[in-house]
């Protein structure tokens, strides 16, 4: 949202949610003092975190839950600055910082502390190998990470995704589980608990903890949507059609940008959402639904091909007693779906 006009200063949306941990109180009292000096001496308090609620003595955090306002894009700069400064004396942690104009995000910070503390390098080498893949060297680093600070809450969910990786899941269960205990803010311990507890079959277990993801993150990230979709397939599979199309028409109404994951997942989305709308006995909805899965697919789309498509498109056009409807699910068994070809078998 913009707000303000000629002669007026503009204001946009801003959202700011993170935490940082320092590992002595030596650090966390530098950084609160020069936090204060900094706001008056820098920044003429033109800050959009009020240090009294965000500096918090007893576990040595720098913590913003989640700040949504309006702001001008000097107040953001400065505070962005400010948190910035902030995470060199952090052991752990990360904030991310959005300003936004109709829903277009203008600018993304995502802060994390960059310094020569040990802790700190130890954690992104591991970081380093995990993106590359090397699991079994991940895992090491963030072991020791976590030797050298047990409150390091990024270093054990990370760790919880390499033994996932390994398929290590009881260890995996016991990283997110510790992550959530230091910091219950990190979205993807959830997202981590969820994914486990569904390929158990614990579907109510596992939407919990995708509502936890949803609840965590920001309809900005990726993994909000991802989570959304994963939170949809667990409601179909208890037959819970209301609670699946309110996931999956969330999902088929957001415009991704390119490059995002989520944009590979738009045909399958649109697929689902016909299959349950069809569930709904709305089959003329759910008709529409299956064609915009066919215009949104593409060579490297994500669990929409067009063998699923033309037999979802049968079973649509069944339901409204359209003739061609068995073309469809011939094109289906053509291209290989044996669903398709059981279906013409019964009929």
């Amino acid at each position: 949202m913009r707000i303000g006009g000629i002669g007026s200063m503009i204001f946009y949306k801003t959202i700011i949610q993170g935490r940082l941990s320092f590992n002595n109180e030596k650090s966390f009292g530098t950084v609160h003092k020069m936090f204060e000096y900094r706001t008056e001496t820098y920044y003429k308090n033109d800050v959009l975190v009020d240090q009294e609620e965000i500096f918090n003595e007893e576990v040595l955090t720098l913590s913003i839950p989640r700040f949504v306002g309006n702001a001008s894009e000097k107040s953001f700069r400065n505070t962005v600055s400010l948190l910035e400064y902030c995470s060199q004396f952090a052991v752990s942690g990360e904030i991310n910082a959005w300003m936004i104009e109709e829903g277009k995000v203008l600018n993304h910070m995502n802060i994390q502390p960059e310094s020569d503390k040990a802790i700190v390098m130890q954690f992104r080498k591991g970081d380093e190998y995990f993106r590359e893949g090397q699991d079994e060297e991940a895992l090491k680093a963030f072991s020791r990470t976590i030797e050298k600070y047990d409150s390091h809450a990024q270093a054990y969910e990370r760790r919880g995704w390499t033994n996932m990786h390994l398929k290590n899941y009881s260890d995996a269960l016991y990283d997110f589980n510790k992550a959530i205990k230091i910091d219950d803010s990190i979205a993807y311990a959830y997202y981590g608990k969820a994914i486990i507890a569904r390929n158990e079959n614990n579907l109510e277990e596992a939407i919990n903890n995708f509502d936890l993801t949803l609840k965590k993150s920001v309809a900005l990230e990726t993994l909000y949507w991802k989570a959304r979709v994963k939170k949809a397939e667990c409601h179909i599979d208890l037959s819970q059609w209301d609670k699946a199309e309110f996931d999956l028409r969330f999902f088929t109404k957001r415009k991704f940008k390119d490059g995002d994951v989520n944009l590979r997942k738009k045909a399958y989305g649109y697929m689902m959402y016909s299959y349950v709308l069809l569930q709904k006995d709305m089959a003329k909805e759910a008709l529409a639904q299956i064609d915009l899965a066919f215009e949104h697919y593409e060579e490297n789309s994500k669990g929409f091909t067009p063998a699923k498509g033309h037999y979802y498109r049968g079973l649509v056009k069944q339901a409204l007693n359209k003739r061609d409807f068995k073309q469809e699910l011939r094109k289906a068994e053509e291209l290989g779906s044996k669903k398709a070809a059981e279906h013409l078998s019964q009929l």
